[in-house]
């Protein structure tokens, strides 16, 4: 695949989208010279409105120009891709996103790679890895440098290095299964951390950000309801990890799933809570979120995959089938936990309800929300999972300029990356969907992708619902 003498060449990029082999990604150039996009709609996703048709001019992995169509002389030796009729978004941010292809078997480090290429071809050009498998402490900088390298093609990584959580605690005792004195090697071996009582929490958090992370996770956690109860995180120890990362220049994001427990890190300080609870929160807590601008991530695929586990809804999606190795979808007929779990369909849907609700009156308050799916617990897909998510965000009441605005800039805005990633616009990282329909008028276009273009490089095989 390549570039014809007059632009890109559409045809093989549309042809080479779907593989259900999913292959790594790859990218189609190496952005080494300029690309035009030519008489587009550009989306300002901040304000949910279009622009007059626009040439976007790209060099070098960036936006170094946005003129109104045809009025501005594009370099000699520039690439051309006409988006008369299309419209131009920024790229996705998935804030709640960990490495791994949302199946039940085994993965590897080259099912990983696939799974991370996954990401861009839906079109998610960005992602905060919390932890677990392939990111934590000892691994979050090497697959940094090898996504920042383009040795491997990836969204663009922020991360957290391994989570930390309390001994016999969620995940070690729930989904790893795994026994209340498991050594410490095995855990971080999974991109945890198990903060023992009395350890030192200023060294522990000094060592984290000596690797380079962008932030901390905390799993504050006396369950989920199917294991519950279970040991969590100290409300002294949660306060003394807040103060010692904020001393550092890092935010605390907080795994929550109770609105208990949503008010006791808010309480102390966090900067966001990485789940909706699956309970209705207290009005006094949205305020205090809202005031002190505390992140909101609904996590909707985390709890929609239970009820595709009873339903079997995302086996027969068309969109998920184009991008979704067949084999991880095989290895779903059962997945293991989800089958020993408590948690009934009614449970699912009553939590379904629940995080509906507190997402609309969290977005009517002012919370600041963020777009995070929970990828790579079972069905929640790379990529795929972001669309679900801007789905229900508008399901819930959110409109589909608060949703777009919460997969773009409000991402952008939980990374503190604001000034650099989440708009389409001069001096921005060039990492922009191009669409063949207006998300801002259904939010499934969203789905209608034409051409993904991460880092200035356009990505080969984009996934389309076309």
């Amino acid at each position: 695949m390549g570039w014809s003498s007059s632009g890109f060449a559409f045809a093989a990029l549309l042809a080479s989208a779907g593989n259900a082999a999913a292959p790594p990604a790859r990218e189609a150039d190496n952005g080494e010279s300029p690309l035009v996009i030519t008489s587009v709609v550009v989306l300002d996703t901040e304000r949910g409105t279009p622009s007059a048709p626009q040439d976007i001019f790209i060099d070098k992995g960036r936006i170094v120009a946005i003129a109104p169509a045809r009025t501005r002389a594009a370099p000699h030796d520039a690439r051309h891709i006409d988006g008369t009729g299309r419209f131009a978004m920024p790229g996705l941010i998935d804030v709640h996103a960990h490495v791994g292809n949302g199946g039940s078997a085994r993965q590897d480090d080259a099912s990983r790679v696939v799974a991370l290429g996954q990401f861009l071809r839906y079109g998610v050009t960005t992602v905060f890895v919390p932890g677990a498998t392939g990111a934590g402490d000892a691994d979050f900088p090497g697959l940094r440098q090898r996504c920042g390298s383009h040795a491997i093609v990836c969204p663009r990584i922020f991360g957290s290095g391994s989570i930390i959580t309390a001994r016999g605690s969620h995940p070690v005792s729930t989904i790893f299964d795994m026994p209340q004195d498991v050594p410490a090697a095995a855990t971080e071996a999974r991109g945890v951390t198990v903060l023992e009582p009395g350890q030192d929490i200023a060294a522990l958090i000094a060592a984290k950000a000596a690797t380079g992370v962008d932030a901390i996770k905390i799993v504050v956690e006396d369950g989920p309801p199917p294991w519950h109860p279970k040991p969590r995180l100290t409300d002294d120890q949660i306060k003394t990890i807040v103060d010692a990362a904020h001393a550092r220049g890092l935010r605390v994001f907080a795994h929550v799933s109770t609105a208990q427990l949503t008010q006791v890190v808010v309480d102390a300080g966090a900067d966001g809570i990485m789940h909706a609870p699956v309970d209705p929160l207290a009005d006094a807590t949205l305020r205090r979120m809202a005031e002190r601008g505390i992140w909101y991530v609904p996590t909707f695929s985390l709890y929609d995959g239970i009820l595709t586990w009873a339903r079997k809804q995302r086996e027969a999606d068309p969109y998920a089938l184009k991008g979704v190795p067949a084999a991880v979808i095989e290895s779903l007929a059962a997945p293991p936990f989800l089958a020993a779990s408590a948690e009934t369909e009614n449970e699912a849907l009553g939590y379904l309800r629940n995080v509906s609700q507190n997402l609309h009156r969290a977005a009517a308050a002012g919370v600041p929300v963020a777009l995070g799916s929970d990828v790579n617990n079972p069905f929640v897909y790379p990529g795929y999972s972001a669309h679900e998510e801007l789905s229900k965000m508008v399901q819930s009441g959110m409109t589909p300029a608060q949703a777009l605005k919460a997969g773009t800039a409000g991402g952008a805005a939980f990374l503190s990356a604001s000034d650099r990633i989440g708009r389409i616009a001069p001096g921005f990282e060039a990492d922009i969907l191009l669409l063949s329909r207006n998300p801002l008028l259904r939010i499934e276009n969203s789905r209608s992708i034409v051409a993904v273009i991460a880092d200035g490089r356009v990505v080969q095989g984009s996934i389309s619902n076309d």
